[in-house]
């Protein structure tokens, strides 16, 4: 149920972005300009973000998709607050790129499988 109503959600999301491609494709986009929006914007980010890696990562590794699930929902303020220090120690990444990086430190390498 839980992966439904954010399957749901990401589908809304990934609409929204390729209608405005600038915003996702953006090289300049850095963790150092996301440190300047305000805590609601980055909290939408976080969840849409980290909801969609919970998501792609559970159809490859059911495990791997909980464990990025448990790390941010079950303690949203305290995995927003190591999100948000990793990209004050990486301000010229991507943000998504430390998203990924932080995911992987606590739930393993994201990796895909052929089908």
């Amino acid at each position: 149920m839980f992966k439904q109503k954010y399957s749901i959600f990401a589908i809304f999301v990934a609409s929204i972005l390729s209608i405005y491609p600038q915003i996702s494709q953006a090289e300049s986009f850095t963790s150092d300009e996301f440190l300047t929006w305000n805590r609601q914007n980055q909290g939408f980010y976080f969840r849409t973000s980290i909801g969609m890696a919970g998501l792609i990562a559970g159809f490859n590794d059911k495990e791997q998709g909980h464990c990025i699930d448990r790390w941010y929902f079950n303690d949203t303020a305290n995995a927003e607050a190591k999100l948000l220090d990793a990209m004050r120690r990486f301000p010229s990444y991507h943000p998504r790129g430390v998203i990924v990086a932080v995911l992987q430190k606590v739930c393993g390498k994201l990796r895909y499988r052929a089908d």
